[in-house]
């Protein structure tokens, strides 16, 4: 990477990192957030990471470890993305199924979505979620969506753009 010494330059890199991403391609979006580790978000990580492997799909699916979706008493939630497929307590063992059923045949595995305790009825789309459906995520919308580890994820979603001005 050059360095970025221009607004011409920072938008030109992040034209870059944009041409690279494929708004199709499956993203695996796993909580790394506290309460999602507590739960045990760092081996569903590592079986996600396995699997994919075992399965020959490193080229074809992205795996991100993101910030708290907020939802920390369901944790590990994992959404499949694009469809915005959301998964809650996500175990290692159930890493297999996901990666079969959703990632490879567009299914939804059922047993780890939301469950309403009143109606019971199932939600498996995350912005359909009574938790998340009325939340206008101003000021950390974007974490669920950034590796906080990739200054790539930041400036595709328009990170630094206060820089561009001061340049």
């Amino acid at each position: 990477m050059s360095r970025i010494d221009s607004p011409e330059a920072l938008e030109k890199f992040r034209q870059e990192i944009l041409s690279k991403n494929d708004a199709d391609t499956p993203c695996i979006s796993i909580c790394a957030g506290a309460g999602c580790i507590a739960s045990g978000a760092d081996e569903v990580i590592s079986a996600f990471k396995a699997e994919i492997k075992e399965q020959g799909l490193e080229s074809g699916v992205n795996i991100k470890e993101t910030g708290c979706p907020g939802f920390c008493q369901q944790g590990p939630v994992v959404v499949i993305y694009p469809e915005e497929v959301c998964y809650l307590q996500v175990k290692p063992e159930d890493v297999s199924e996901v990666v079969s059923q959703t990632i490879k045949e567009k299914k939804i595995v059922d047993r780890l979505v939301f469950v309403d305790p009143v109606t019971e009825e199932k939600t498996p789309l995350e912005s359909d979620i009574p938790f998340y459906k009325n939340q206008a995520r101003n000021l950390l919308g974007s974490n669920i969506k950034i590796d906080p580890k990739s200054i790539e994820d930041y400036l595709a979603l328009d990170g630094y753009s206060a820089l561009s001005k001061v340049l």
